[in-house]
C-alpha cells in the first residue's frame, strides 16, 4: 500500500456494519481502519473482486423518450395522476430532506 500520497475516504455504515469491522478489527489484533484496509487489499490479490475491465458502452442512437416510446401510457390506473408537477399537493416539500 502506498503510504507517501493519502486522500481522505469517509463513509457512512449501519450499525451493523459498524459491528462487523469491529469485530474484523478484534480477530486481527488491530484498529479498524487497519482490519478494513487489510480486508480490502486481501479480496483484490485473492482475485474475490473482479479485476476484469468491462468494455466500454456504446451510445445507441436516438432519444431515451424513442426508446421508452412504448411504455409511455402503458399504466392506466385512475389513481395514479398523470402528472405530478400539476398539482401543488404532490410538489408541497419536493426537494426537502
Amino acid at each position: 500500500m502506498e503510504e507517501r500520497t493519502t486522500k481522505w475516504f469517509g463513509m457512512r455504515v449501519t450499525p451493523a456494519q459498524k459491528a462487523k469491522i469491529e469485530r474484523l478489527a478484534e480477530q486481527h489484533g488491530s484498529i479498524q481502519k487497519a482490519a478494513v484496509l487489510e480486508a480490502v487489499e486481501r479480496s483484490l490479490s485473492s482475485g474475490h473482486a473482479d479485476s476484469k475491465e468491462e468494455p466500454p458502452i456504446e451510445a445507441q442512437p436516438g432519444s431515451f423518450l424513442e426508446a421508452a416510446g412504448d411504455l409511455i401510457g402503458s399504466i392506466d390506473d385512475p389513481d395514479v395522476p398523470t402528472d405530478l408537477s400539476s398539482n401543488p399537493k404532490h410538489m408541497k416539500d419536493h426537494g426537502k430532506d
